[in-house]
Formats: structure tokens, C-alpha cells, sequence
């Protein structure tokens, strides 16, 4: 039995990496994921980060890309392909499969069997485990909190302790979201042992000797992180300061207000105009069965916990105004391994050998349609707005003006030391400084500088910038592309520098 139990596991793992690996570099980066392009890539060719309390999130996901960096070949910047940058959340997504075991004699063997299969399939797991942000590293940091702590009640053993008290640490180093997954967190602790009966008590002395422990090794690792193993000791001040403007962002001072139900609209039933239906409700009413069964008297206490957990973070994370789509992750983690405990009971309800087979059938039958989306929305439709799960997407267009751009520049006198001014309101020409990383002398701009002419110039169509009836036609507009829906640039070249570029082009063949 363990060696099938085993060969099973393997399999999904296998089937997770099979549709998180391919063609990672398929879908140009998302502005987040440009930013932390960039600031990875200082720290490993600057050996420099910084915590920045008001923007771009925790170090973790930066420390555990680097030593694909480094194994990756690349000299620079600009030798280093979109995908390696996805490597880490590849890992960490498929990380989630091979921490279920830990939970195998609070859940039981099969829901955990089946709660990996769903992880491994999920629509949104795989998408966001092909996504270079925080997110996926913040749920995998969870669920190791969550496994240790599961261990230590089991066990009483320092080490899962401290090992709980490390995930803890990476979690608060991942992203300032955590604190809302931890309040959950408390919260089920708490109602799951007044559902228990259980009477309040003073810790023993073990007890809090093991809570030292816990709280020290988080400590520890808030230090690391923190102080950019250190060499920023501001930044553990930074740590606690960050909580100031993203509650104003969470309040709604942000352009990513959404109603209460936007992330259970994704989930449950998300059709397009002319595209296709996209739906994980499988997972969301298997979740409610597992909803029901923990709340049932045979249940184990990790069944109610859970249950009250994701409950909880949940409403949390629904009432909160603030809302993009892969913060749904953290709470759509708890459904799936409740979903887990559904589908276990579904089957184990027919005891009639037929009647099971014809539910495992059925039940694989729908996870299969689930990995059909998976894998639709990680390639065909990678960068679709029909997608639930683009978001404020980079259109693969815009890659046109830095390929026309890179073209233009291995002609120029000083190819990629050549200027190149960029400009739009409100800094939006993100990812941009992550696309155009080859150029040494590019200039950003969020209106037309007095002298807005260079050799190379891109302008967002917002400012009617009209730069070849500006310079007199010294100037050629060559192009137009979209960078993210709705959002256009106009790319300028110098006129001799295009007469340059155009010279090196083939001869067009009027026979073809």
C-alpha cells in the first residue's frame, strides 16, 4: 500500500510539472512580475536589495530566485530568459503536493490523495504557479506553518516547533498579507477548541518552552530577511512600517476596488464574450461537502480547523476591498484541501463496489476538465483578457516594439549605449524597464521632457505626442503597439538612423 500510496503521489507530481514547466517564457511578464525582474537581478549582479515598505512585497521570493540565476549561464540582464524567473514558483507550486503527507492522520490518506490531484490540476494553481510574484511562495509558507503545527500537536517534538515557527517567519518575509492569514489562523484555533469543549488552560511548561522556540526561529528568520542578511538593518524597521499604506490600499485608496464577489465570480463560473467557459466550481462544491463533513461529530479537530479557517480567510479576504486576482490563492488553498475531504466522503458513501467506481469515474472524469482549463489558460490563452486570471496583462504585441527597437539600435553608432527616452503618464511603461534592460542610456518620463527627441523614442499614445510633425519629419513614427489593453506606444526613430536600419533589411522579392 505505501508503495502505491507512493507511485500515486509521483504521478501527480509528475502531472503538475508536466503542466506548470512548458514554455514558461510563452506570456511576456505582468508589471509585477517586471518589477521583481529587476530588483532580483540587482541582487544578483549588485548584491543589493532593499525592503521597500510602500511597494513590491517581501525579499523571499528574490532570495529563493537567485540561485536560479546563478546556475542559469547568463553574464547579465539581458542573457536571461523571461522563464528562469519562473522557476522558484514552479517549485513552490508543485512544493504544496509534497507537503500533504504531513497531514495524512488528520485528514486521512485519501483526502489527501485526492486534495493533491486538485492542487496539481487547479486551474488557478497552475496559472499562478507560472506567475513571477509572491503569491505562490505565500501559500506554500503557509501550508508548511500549517503542516508543522499539525506535527507538533501530534508529536510534542521541539522541532516542529521550530519548524512552525520558521514557516511563520517566511510567511511575515513573503508578503504583508500574511497577517491576515495568521488572524485566520488564531481565530480557528480558538472557535475550534470552544466546538470542542475544550476548557482554556495555562500552557505547560513544555509548552512554553516550545512557543520560545517558535517565536525565536521566526524571529530569526524576520531578522534575516529583513535586514537583507545583514546589510539593511533599516529594513526591520521598514517591516513593521510597510502596514501603513497598504491598509490605506486595502481601505480602498487604490485602482483595484472590486466587489465582495469578484474572486468567487472567477472561481465559480467566469464566460467571456466569445470565449470559453471557465469554472473550478468541481473544487468549490466538493469544499462545501468538506465543509459539511468537518462539522460533523466524527470529524477530527484538524477537520473543523480547517473548515473554520478557510471560512474565515475567506470572508476576509472578500470583504476587503482591495483585490486582484491571485490573492485569491491563500484562502482557494484551504477550499482545495477541503475539497480533498469531499471527494474522499463522496466515494467512501457508496459502499456498492459499482456505485463507487461509477462516482471515482465521474469525479476523474470533471478533474480532467479541470486540467483541459489548466492547460488553456496557461497557453492558449496565457495573455487573454478572456482569461479569470489575466489581470492588467502585457500584451505579446508590445514585444514587437522591442524587437523593432533592438533591430534599430545593432545599427546605430552606439547600438545599445544609444538614448532612448520613454515616456508616459504616471510611470506606466511597466514592464518596459525590464524589456528594454539591453539599453544602457534609457531615459523615463512621465511628460514630454523640453527636448523629447533621441535616436530611439517611445511615447504613450495618451500624450498625442506627434513627434515626425514636431521634428519636421527628422523623426519617423514606425509603429504602434499595444502594451496592456487599452494602452498604446508610439515608437520614434531618427530618420537617417531608420534609413540605416531599412538598408540592412532583405530585398523584398516581387515574385513572392
Amino acid at each position: 500500500m505505501k508503495f502505491q500510496s507512493a507511485l500515486a503521489m509521483l504521478l501527480v507530481i509528475a502531472g503538475a510539472l508536466a503542466l506548470r514547466v512548458p514554455h514558461l517564457d510563452q506570456r511576456p511578464l505582468h508589471n509585477d512580475e517586471a518589477v521583481n525582474a529587476v530588483k532580483v537581478t540587482e541582487l544578483w549582479q549588485e548584491g543589493r536589495y532593499v525592503y521597500d515598505p510602500d511597494e513590491y512585497h517581501g525579499p523571499t521570493l528574490h532570495y529563493a530566485t537567485l540561485p536560479f540565476l546563478w546556475l542559469s549561464g547568463a553574464g547579465n540582464p539581458g542573457e536571461l530568459p523571461d522563464a528562469t524567473l519562473r522557476i522558484a514558483p514552479v517549485l513552490f507550486g508543485v512544493g504544496l503536493i509534497l507537503l500533504l503527507p504531513f497531514f495524512s492522520d488528520g485528514l486521512g490518506r485519501h483526502s489527501v490523495a485526492w486534495a493533491a490531484l486538485l492542487t496539481a490540476v487547479s486551474p488557478a494553481m497552475v496559472f499562478y504557479s507560472r506567475y513571477f510574484i509572491h503569491e505562490m511562495l505565500l501559500v506554500f509558507f503557509t501550508l508548511l506553518t500549517l503542516a508543522s503545527g499539525w506535527r507538533w500537536t501530534r508529536t510534542r517534538l521541539t522541532r516542529w516547533a521550530a519548524l512552525t515557527g520558521v514557516g511563520l517567519g517566511l510567511m511575515f518575509a513573503t508578503k504583508e498579507t500574511f497577517v491576515l492569514t495568521v488572524a485566520a489562523m488564531v481565530l480557528a484555533c480558538a472557535l475550534t477548541a470552544l466546538w470542542n469543549h475544550r476548557k482554556l488552560r495555562m500552557p505547560t511548561r513544555q509548552e512554553w518552552q516550545h512557543l520560545s522556540v517558535a517565536l525565536g526561529a521566526t524571529g530569526v528568520i524576520w531578522f534575516v530577511f529583513f535586514s537583507s542578511f545583514f546589510t539593511n538593518f533599516d529594513g526591520l524597521a521598514d517591516s513593521a512600517r510597510t502596514y501603513l499604506p497598504w491598509l490605506k490600499r486595502a481601505g480602498g485608496a487604490s485602482p483595484h476596488i472590486h466587489e465582495w464577489s469578484f474572486y468567487l465570480q472567477r472561481l465559480a463560473w467566469f464566460h467571456p464574450v466569445k470565449g470559453p467557459v471557465w469554472s473550478e466550481a468541481l473544487i468549490l462544491v466538493l469544499a462545501a461537502i468538506g465543509i459539511v463533513v468537518s462539522f460533523a461529530g466524527r470529524s477530527s479537530p484538524l477537520h473543523r480547523f480547517l473548515a473554520l479557517y478557510t471560512i474565515l480567510l475567506t470572508v476576509i479576504y472578500s470583504v476587503i476591498s482591495y483585490k486582484t486576482p491571485w490573492c485569491l490563492l491563500s484562502f482557494f488553498h484551504g477550499m482545495i484541501l477541503l475539497a480533498g475531504i469531499g471527494a474522499a466522503a463522496i466515494v467512501e458513501f457508496f459502499r456498492a463496489r459499482t456505485a463507487r467506481a461509477i462516482v471515482l469515474t465521474l469525479l476523474l472524469g470533471m478533474t480532467i476538465q479541470l486540467t483541459w482549463q489548466s492547460r488553456s489558460a496557461s497557453f492558449e490563452y496565457a495573455s487573454d483578457r478572456r482569461n479569470p486570471y489575466v489581470y492588467a496583462q502585457t500584451v505579446p504585441d508590445i514585444l514587437n516594439l522591442v524587437q523593432t527597437a533592438e533591430r534599430v539600435a545593432r545599427v546605430a553608432p552606439d547600438r545599445f549605449a544609444t538614448v532612448f527616452k520613454v515616456v508616459a503618464p504616471d510611470s506606466d511603461y511597466w514592464p518596459l524597464p525590464w524589456y528594454l534592460r539591453r539599453f544602457q542610456n534609457v531615459g523615463w518620463y512621465e511628460t514630454l521632457p523640453n527636448d523629447p527627441f533621441s535616436p530611439l523614442v517611445a511615447v504613450s499614445t495618451k500624450l498625442e505626442a506627434r513627434l515626425d510633425d514636431r521634428s519636421e519629419r527628422k523623426w519617423l513614427m514606425v509603429g504602434i503597439s499595444e502594451l496592456r489593453p487599452g494602452t498604446f506606444f508610439e515608437l520614434y526613430v531618427e530618420l537617417e538612423l531608420w534609413k540605416k536600419y531599412v538598408e540592412t533589411l532583405p530585398p523584398i522579392n516581387d515574385d513572392d
